[in-house]
């Protein structure tokens, strides 16, 4: 009885794992990239690179209504279904918010996780600082925990006065959309 058992996870095992590696995930992407235009966001000038359990995205530029607004040198995106799991690295934003923030961001880590169905956590670094946001899909809002750099409390004093500061020095933004 417990080998027919094991037999029968181990085979679930493949065969989930062989869907996994097998699934299309640069027409995926392509999928993704074709909704993403309906909000006047395109992704140009990437290269893709499939790695069986994960996609590579290397060297992008992100345009928003036709404006250049940031640049990355790779993305990784592992999908699991019960984890998902999206590493976005060495981001350089548009020149244009030089006054609000910090151009350059080092990583951006996006997971979601079925043990937590309803969140979509991420964190980022960068010359900014720290930064740790959930998204509340049930509640449809965004929060964003901000430990600031000295640069960021230096020359971006004047965005960190449009966030709540906290007792422990960490900056807070809550909206629902």
């Amino acid at each position: 009885m417990v080998k027919k058992i094991v037999k029968f996870f181990a085979y679930l095992s493949f065969f989930i794992l062989a869907i996994i590696y097998f699934t299309p995930k640069v027409s995926l992407y392509y999928l993704a990239e074709s909704k993403m235009k309906h909000f006047d966001v395109v992704v140009t000038s990437e290269v893709l690179k499939d790695n069986g359990f994960s996609l590579d995205i290397k060297n992008g530029t992100v345009m928003v209504k036709s404006i250049e607004s940031a640049k990355f040198e790779d993305i990784n995106i592992k999908l699991f279904g019960l984890y998902n799991f999206i590493s976005v690295d060495n981001i350089y934003l548009s020149s244009t918010a030089k006054s609000f923030i910090p151009l350059y961001i080092r990583r951006i880590n996006i997971q979601y996780y079925i043990l937590n169905p309803l969140n979509i956590d991420m964190f980022a670094i960068g010359k900014f600082g720290k930064a740790k946001v959930v998204i509340d899909l049930l509640k449809r809002e965004l929060r964003v925990v901000l430990t600031p750099s000295k640069l960021m409390k230096t020359k971006y004093r004047s965005s960190l006065r449009n966030l709540k500061k906290s007792k422990n020095g960490e900056f807070t933004y809550a909206k629902t959309f």
